[in-house]
């Protein structure tokens, strides 16, 4: 159920420290009542008895028990600073695999057939997730790709960045778990114009607050999902600056990682994403080898239904 499942994440992230100290009722002993003795009858009229009034037990009251407390959200990344690229691009190059997903849920004989082609079963995803970690890959973030080609940042040993595309629900609920797991990043690449809209498939707001906290890092892929290459220079600048000032409003930090759709991309697109805030861009023509001076057309291997373990070691060379 998907209730199950996001509170088997959050418990995932979250370390909840319950108090285990309980506070006993700490009890003073009752004092006993004090009395003087009784003055003997006499001749003359008789004393009544003296006595001094009983002390009422003391009681030490129990400090009241704080109320039970709700699980905290998990804590908001850090807000990433405003990036800027040098005004000459370095001639650096990278050898970094950047793997393209898009759904991670159980094909469906119902769907379309391209969306079936682009659906990963969790159960493979998850082997592929520990296939990288055994074989010593360590996922990075964009900020890492970008310090790395544009700054000459050191990235970790068989570095790979892994990126999702379009913003699907399933992502937060049969992917992000096993990313968080494994501790391993991710990045996702949201259409605005279909979050926290009509088709449940997508995620809401709301989903991808939860799916940043959870560590995924989150991009844009416009507004509309069109193809930026065959549309007019301002509607498609529209797109790019539409589509990052509604995550920016949402997710209360800069963003400036962005995938083409359909990998549409020219020269002309390109100036259009640098005008509008972005300083890294991924496509879909395959390869590893990532140029400093091409951030903008940085290049993705697609993951398939029929990708498998084998075919994932056969892209990265294994």
């Amino acid at each position: 159920m998907p209730a199950l499942a996001f509170a088997a994440v959050l418990a995932a992230v979250l370390v909840w420290h319950h108090g285990h100290a309980h506070h006993a009722a700490a009890t003073t002993p009752t004092v006993p009542a004090a009395t003087t003795p009784t003055v003997p009858a006499a001749t003359t009229p008789t004393a009544p008895a003296a006595t001094t009034p009983t002390a009422p037990a003391a009681t030490t009251t129990p400090p009241a028990s704080p109320p039970a407390r709700r699980p905290p959200h998990p804590r908001r990344p850090a807000a990433p600073p405003v990036l800027h690229l040098p005004r000459r691009l370095p001639g650096r190059e990278l050898d970094l695999p950047i793997l393209m997903y898009h759904r991670i849920d159980l094909v469906k004989p119902t769907l379309p057939e391209i969306t079936q082609r682009l659906t990963v079963d969790p159960r493979v995803f998850a082997a592929q997730m520990r296939w990288l970690v055994r074989n010593g890959f360590h996922t990075v973030t964009p900020l890492q790709v970008f310090e790395a080609l544009e700054h000459g940042r050191p990235l970790p040993r068989r570095p790979v960045m892994i990126t999702f595309d379009d913003g699907y629900r399933d992502v937060l609920w049969k992917a992000a778990p096993e990313l968080h797991k494994l501790h391993l990043h991710a990045v996702e690449f949201v259409i605005t114009g279909r979050t926290s809209g009509p088709d449940p498939s997508f995620l809401t707001w709301p989903e991808l607050n939860s799916l940043q906290r959870l560590g995924v890092v989150i991009g844009s892929h416009t507004v509309d999902h069109l193809p930026l290459a065959e549309l007019p220079p301002a509607q498609a600048f529209a797109q790019l600056r539409d589509s990052r000032a509604a995550l920016q409003r949402h997710l209360g930090h800069p963003v400036q990682w962005f995938a083409y759709p359909f990998g549409s991309v020219d020269p002309t697109v390109e100036r259009l994403v640098r005008r509008a805030g972005y300083v890294l861009a991924v496509t879909t023509a395959p390869g590893a080898e990532q140029s400093a001076r091409q951030p903008f057309l940085l290049h993705r291997d697609e993951i398939l239904d029929t990708t498998g373990v084998a075919g994932l070691a056969a892209l990265l060379g294994l």
